[in-house]
């Protein structure tokens, strides 16, 4: 089952009018062109300068410290043991 959300967005008028009317696919429309443009995203961040690579190897390097990353649970221990406030 798939759980959705209502929302609302301005259009502007050119692309309002290409969309197929109410009770005709619009929605569907909208969503398979969503899913569309977001599968074209880059998944990830690939550096083309000196600089660029250079950042990336640091933030390679600090991967491990990094992850994995915490639950609600987590960050609220992690804050407890900060402040000193042992549970």
């Amino acid at each position: 089952m798939t759980t959705t959300k209502m929302i609302s967005f301005k259009a502007p008028m050119k692309i309002f009018r290409a969309l197929p009317g109410a009770h005709n696919g619009r929605s569907r429309f909208i969503i398979s062109a969503l899913e569309e443009k977001i599968s074209r995203r880059e998944s990830e961040w690939k550096p083309t300068t000196a600089r660029g690579r250079r950042m990336a190897a640091l933030l390679e390097k600090g991967r491990a410290e990094r992850e994995p990353l915490l639950d609600a649970e987590g960050i609220a221990r992690e804050l407890a043991e900060r402040r000193g406030s042992f549970h």
